[in-house]
């Protein structure tokens, strides 16, 4: 509970912080009230979604991983520094990150799990909780690797506040800045993460590294980009019951 409370907690206070910044230089003129609107009601569904995915974490999922984290446990990993495990943590979950939202956009039916997050028609900070049940769901398996590796509560709670931001960070409605292009040899920037919603070709799909885009063959450099001033974030398609749950 304290984990979940902590994430949204951090969703909306680092969403309040970064909204000054996309009104002060925003990419696109977006009409905030009305989209709040919309947003926070969308963001209450994924609020539920997180209670339920928790449920299932910590009376199934708890027990699947007893074996795997014996195995891990037995290579010595374990005894490596905090520092080290946070490091290898954080590799294995965004590959794995990328894995799944690689194939969410090349197998046609998982990409029914991910539909609902590309149907808005706009992109800003609070879009980012726009995520199907079944999306949220497989979103659980990178993080897997966080229990894996035995990370204390703290480290489990830090990452958690890390990702409510990332999510937040990535899509926002900012211009594009020239230190972004050199973030962006490693991190993901808005700009990176805004192709990915703007380019319906499945380009981009890395949450934090852009090292796994860069060597799997999709990466598709902001630069190089002619973006529309007209073109729409979404897919053109009306919002369904299957949609939000993603099946």
């Amino acid at each position: 509970m304290t984990e979940i409370l902590s994430h949204w907690g951090m969703i909306f206070i680092s969403g309040a912080m970064l909204s000054v910044w996309e009104k002060k230089d925003p990419l696109r003129t977006i009409e905030y009230k009305s989209e709040l609107i919309k947003e926070f009601g969308v963001a209450l569904i994924s609020f539920l979604y997180t209670f339920i995915n928790a449920y299932f974490v910590l009376t199934i999922l708890t027990k699947l991983l007893s074996f795997p984290a014996n195995i891990i446990a037995s290579t010595g990993i374990s005894s490596l520094p905090i520092w080290v495990k946070i490091i290898i943590a954080f590799v294995l979950k965004e590959f794995t990150y990328y894995i799944i939202h690689r194939i969410q956009h090349t197998n046609k039916s998982l990409w029914l799990t991910h539909k609902w997050h590309h149907s808005s028609q706009s992109l800003w900070w609070l879009v980012a909780q726009r995520v199907s049940f079944s999306s949220a769901f497989l979103y659980i398996i990178p993080s897997i690797w966080i229990s894996l590796l035995g990370m204390p509560p703290g480290v489990i709670i830090g990452i958690s506040l890390y990702s409510a931001f990332q999510d937040n960070w990535i899509h926002l409605n900012v211009k594009s800045q020239p230190w972004m292009k050199i973030l962006e040899w490693v991190y993901v920037t808005p700009r990176f993460h805004g192709l990915h919603h703007y380019n319906s070709e499945g380009k981009n799909l890395g949450d934090s590294l852009t090292i796994f885009d860069r060597l799997f063959g999709t990466y598709l450099d902001p630069d190089t980009y002619d973006l529309d001033e007209n073109q729409s974030a979404g897919i053109d398609e009306p919002i369904t019951v299957r949609m939000i749950v993603g099946v």
